[in-house]
């Protein structure tokens, strides 16, 4: 169960963040041509608008890099453990990742509700809208950052890949 639902995150993270890059490369090739001698025109959104996508794409981008151990960890004390220590000294690691991903998603929560009646000046986008990636990603990576540990202490690899999973 915990398998199909971090999986499907990737996925969506995923999918989103590509989306998401594709849209960031279309306004700013807006804002770029509206800018040329030919338009002499710019759109105030953009910069708000930039800024929303690109938090949105960072914490949603993180989780299949995070899904797939492409993270920076901490390795060195590894070689001290052999076997199936080495294998409980990591899933150890990944509890104490995944409750530190889970803390700051309840302090992000925390911050949205505090958010609420706020919105940007330009635009009028709401602020919680800035932090609700923060709080999606982190709940994600959580997540599998409690599967990475129940794998290893079943002695599986921390995600087992698929086709498809790269």
């Amino acid at each position: 169960m915990l398998g199909s639902i971090t999986d499907a995150l990737r996925r969506a993270a995923e999918s989103a963040a590509a989306a998401i890059l594709v849209i960031i490369f279309a306004i700013n090739a807006l804002e770029i041509g509206a800018r040329s001698n030919y338009f002499n025109h710019s759109f105030e959104w953009i910069y708000e608008v930039n800024l929303l996508l690109s938090a949105w794409l960072y914490f949603l981008g993180i989780v299949p890099v995070y899904y797939r151990g492409g993270d920076v960890t901490l390795r060195g004390y590894e070689r001290i453990f052999t076997g199936r220590a080495r294998d409980f000294y990591r899933a150890a690691l990944e509890v104490v990742t995944a409750g530190t991903f889970g803390a700051l998603a309840w302090f992000a929560w925390t911050l949205i509700e505090l958010q609420l009646p706020f919105r940007t000046p330009g635009m009028r986008i709401p602020n919680a809208l800035f932090t609700l990636p923060v709080l999606l990603g982190l709940g994600a990576l959580a997540l599998v950052g409690v599967r990475r540990a129940t794998n290893l202490v079943a002695g599986r690899q921390p995600i087992a890949t698929r086709p498809g999973d790269h």
